[in-house]
């Protein structure tokens, strides 16, 4: 899988130029399952403060005005968990007689975007007003603020470009009553051809499977019930089966 920093040999060079035979999109987080995990996540470090407070402080009871100020604040803190810090995704998939490349964006509003630029901006005002008043000592602890503010003002999406080659090696794992497809080659780098790929139903994925089989005869399609059954697959135990030889 490649990212942006990586150079491009003429492979994959040829993998962005050759003619696109398929596209789709997903929006998401991965499987079906995935989501349950990130939402557990997000209230696992929203409310664990708030529960540890709740225990600690005898005060902090649930008639009182301070219990239900500090639960709409963590709750809020759930909600940016989930929709900032583990935000869905948007993936775009091109299908091509070479492989698969496609790009990846966060789903994030873009409201998000012009709330933290507008912060940033916030941000320098204040650091500005403090020097004027405090002199320059007041840098001592606004300078790192200062420089933080400033990069954030320019906060915006990226895009995410990666690929995954595709051979007469490859094995194609299929999880089944999941909208995934996993590939993996054999005696071939990892990195370039191995990956997941996801599609929004499973009509999608049968569609994208019967495209596949007709571009790459020789792949190896796997079907499997668990996405951990993969690994029992040769393909995962060559290294093992060299050094026994």
């Amino acid at each position: 899988m490649m990212s942006n920093s990586e150079t491009i040999d003429p492979i994959e060079k040829r993998l962005y130029e050759v003619e696109v035979r398929h596209y789709w999109e997903h929006k998401g987080w991965g499987g079906k399952f995935d989501h349950l995990g990130i939402w557990g996540l997000s209230i696992f470090a929203g409310l664990t403060p708030f529960c540890f407070l709740w225990f600690v402080i005898d005060e902090l009871t649930i008639d009182s005005i301070a219990f239900w100020g500090l639960f709409s604040f963590m709750t809020m803190m759930v909600l940016v968990s989930r929709y900032l810090f583990f935000p869905d995704k948007h993936r775009c998939y091109h299908l091509t007689p070479l492989g698969i490349h496609y790009t990846e964006k966060d789903m994030i509003p873009d409201v998000a975007y012009q709330v933290v630029r507008g912060l940033a901006w916030v941000g320098i005002v204040v650091c500005i007003i403090a020097a004027f008043i405090l002199g320059p000592l007041a840098f001592v602890g606004a300078g790192g603020f200062a420089l933080m503010s400033f990069g954030m003002t320019n906060f915006r999406p990226s895009i995410n470009r990666s690929y995954i080659l595709i051979s007469e090696r490859t094995v194609v794992f299929d999880l089944e009553n999941d909208c995934v497809l996993s590939f993996e080659a054999l005696e071939q780098d990892v990195h370039a051809y191995g990956g997941n790929v996801f599609t929004t139903t499973l009509d999608q994925k049968k569609e994208l499977l019967s495209i596949l089989r007709s571009l790459f005869p020789s792949v190896e399609l796997v079907k499997i019930q668990r996405f951990k059954d993969k690994y029992k697959h040769p393909v995962y135990h060559q290294e093992e089966e060299k050094a026994t030889e």
